[in-house]
């Protein structure tokens, strides 16, 4: 997928890095050079310095190929205004950072946006797979409390210990979206292998929680 990240923050940036590992082609956009410099030196990727609330500069981030915009800086009237002119301009799947939670979804959804990631969710491994797998959740879930994040500890016997996160099945509606190895956080790829002792967090919807654990033994 060709990919806009608007906002090069810790989120912006992570999620970027993420999204880079899985394969995606991914351009991100800052107003801040310096910050653009650092991100393209560290992650080896296309950044363009600019206001994304102008059309030129989302015209230069090839906005009309994007397959999803995601908009990550610190105002929610910023994201909402650059989430409209996207999706008016191409942009195929547009999501958005909002800070607030008074929003109605009937709004939000006519203004263009198909996913929205509130701060207290906003786990770069999260946002990528509900991006690039956009089956699994759908709009503002987080606030009609219809999914959750599970922690779940891999002990000797479960099924999946010795498994690539690849070779595990994750029903619909769930993604494995991040692992506790040795105390530090993991944002896995296709081939991390699962060992007993990881804690593995799965976002998924609520129906789906006793599912998913079942699976995992």
């Amino acid at each position: 997928m060709y990919i806009i990240v608007i906002g090069a923050g810790r989120i912006g940036t992570h999620l970027a890095k993420t999204l880079i590992d899985e394969g995606h082609d991914v351009v991100v956009v800052d107003k801040n050079g310096d910050v653009c410099h650092e991100v393209a030196s560290e992650l080896g990727c296309i950044t363009i310095r600019g206001d994304a609330a102008k059309p030129k500069v989302l015209e230069e981030a090839g906005i009309k190929e994007a397959d999803a915009v995601i908009v990550l800086t610190g105002s929610d009237e910023t994201n909402l205004i650059i989430s409209l002119m996207a999706k008016q301009m191409g942009a195929k799947q547009v999501a958005a950072r909002l800070g607030a939670l008074h929003y109605e979804e009937g709004i939000l959804k006519n203004l263009g946006l198909d996913l929205v990631i509130y701060p207290e969710a906003a786990a770069a491994g999260y946002i990528a797979e509900l991006i690039t797998k956009p089956e699994v959740l759908d709009l503002a879930f987080i606030a009609r409390g219809d999914a959750e994040i599970v922690e779940i500890l891999i002990k000797e016997k479960s099924k999946i210990v010795g498994k690539k996160i690849k070779e595990i099945e994750q029903p619909q509606g769930t993604a494995i979206i991040a692992l506790s190895k040795e105390g530090k956080i993991v944002i896995p790829n296709p081939d991390t292998e699962i060992k007993a002792g990881d804690k593995i967090l799965i976002l998924a919807k609520t129906e789906k929680v006793k599912e998913i654990k079942k699976l995992i033994g």
